[in-house]
């Protein structure tokens, strides 16, 4: 996977803690030729009091921003609702101009998603949507049908992957509707290896044999 690199000049602040969320967005502007390069050079040409640290399009991955050093300012409309904020997460913008291919943009942020979550041990649970972040619907472009899109894009994430993070497993017996009460289920594999390992052995299972 190719990530290209460009830095904005604005709308960014000394990061002071590592990412604990990744939050995906998308941009909401339909227009030809709104992809990536085209985003950036809109961020990067003044102060727009709004930024983000990647833009995926259907020909590429562009980060923006040096998510290490500095945290962009993506979410903050939620004032810190559900304890994601600006300082403890990425943004991740997908473009959805009308003259690119979404579904290969999709599968490009999916991709980036995963490598983010490896690169940072992010679990799961900590990939969401702005909505989560705020309220605001975003990315709109998955939120038809119940966010039905935006459940396939968290299921890409762990697809074809052995889950051994407790986060991970619950979060993936839960979204097969095996269990209701992921708080309960997070406490008892955390404090039971023998629980712990026939959940594992069971997400492998269902994995497997596509259920």
């Amino acid at each position: 996977m190719q990530i290209n690199k460009k830095q904005i000049a604005y709308n960014k602040t000394t990061r002071s803690q590592r990412p604990q969320y990744i939050v995906i967005h998308d941009t909401g502007n339909k227009n030809k030729g709104a992809n990536a390069e085209a985003h950036f050079n809109y961020y990067s040409s003044g102060d727009r009091q709004a930024s983000a640290d990647f833009f995926v399009d259907d020909k590429q991955i562009l980060q923006v921003n040096d998510y290490n050093t500095y945290y962009t300012w993506h979410c903050g409309d939620g004032k810190g609702k559900n304890g994601i904020t600006n300082a403890n997460s990425i943004g991740i913008e997908i473009c959805v101009n009308s003259d690119g291919n979404y579904d290969v943009a999709f599968q490009n942020a999916v991709a980036l998603t995963k490598h983010l979550m490896t690169e940072l041990n992010i679990p799961i649970d900590r990939v969401v949507r702005h909505y989560d972040a705020s309220g605001k619907n975003c990315p709109a472009s998955m939120s038809a049908n119940n966010w039905a899109l935006w459940n396939t894009f968290k299921a890409q994430l762990i697809l074809n992957t052995e889950l051994t993070r407790v986060n991970d497993i619950v979060w993936e017996l839960a979204h097969r509707g095996i269990v209701s009460d992921k708080s309960l289920w997070l406490k008892k594999l955390e404090q039971d290896q023998n629980a712990y390992w026939l959940a594992r052995k069971i997400v492998k299972y269902i994995q497997g044999k596509g259920v």
